[in-house]
């Protein structure tokens, strides 16, 4: 009996927690000046690698059209969205990180604004419910997640449908062909969920998608 006590007075505090950092986050992400694009991708990418120098030219672009950008906080794809953005002089739109505690990570250099929850799917939640577009670049396990919430949540109506851009034709024309050969065929995804997203090398192309989302002149 005692424990069953315990259980529950451990778990209503952890559901406590969740709803306040949740709170809180929205608190500060209704500070940014929207609309906001959600940037994910690896934190082992390096900036000599590809995809670093295109995520930073991305968050410089996004900061000139007066486009918010929210990542995880970290190192990779994150920092050089992060550094792109910063490396502007201050205007309305900035660059906010929302990071994970205790994973071992800091805050990248040219994080603008950055908060830490203590639950992944907290920080999910905040990163998908406020963007305006989403775009993907190469990652790991942390990122595939992120992508398949996000295509999930529009899958199923519970977000509205905005642009989601995978870029990095030769990273993700595997899945593209696993998602075609094998998941279509056996039928656990249909033609339309195919739609959902965009797979791309032309920055261009994913300024025109977010420029039509977001309502702005390029």
């Amino acid at each position: 009996m005692m424990n069953r006590i315990g259980i529950c007075l451990s778990t209503s505090w952890r559901l406590f927690k969740v709803f306040w950092q949740t709170v809180y986050g929205v608190f500060r992400i209704s500070k940014l000046q929207g609309p906001i694009v959600s940037i994910f991708g690896g934190a082992r990418v390096t900036g000599e690698d590809f995809y670093f120098k295109k995520a930073h030219e991305l968050g410089r672009r996004l900061t000139e059209l007066d486009i918010s950008v929210l990542t995880g906080g970290g190192p990779g794809i994150m920092e050089a969205a992060s550094c792109g953005v910063a490396a502007l002089p201050k205007g309305k739109a900035r660059i906010m990180g929302i990071g994970v505690t205790d994973l071992g990570e800091e805050p990248n250099k040219c994080a603008q604004e950055f908060f830490a929850l203590d639950y992944f799917f907290a920080r999910k939640w905040l990163l998908t419910h406020f963007s305006s577009a989403f775009v993907v670049f190469p990652g790991g396990f942390g990122t595939l997640d992120e992508l398949a919430e996000v295509l999930t949540l529009i899958q199923t109506k519970k977000l509205k449908r905005v642009p989601i851009v995978l870029f990095g034709m030769e990273y993700w024309q595997p899945f593209m062909q696993w998602l075609k050969d094998e998941a279509l065929k056996h039928g656990t995804v249909s033609e339309d969920d195919l739609k959902l997203f965009t797979l791309t090398d032309d920055l261009e192309q994913v300024f025109c998608l977010i420029r039509d989302e977001c309502k702005v002149e390029l």
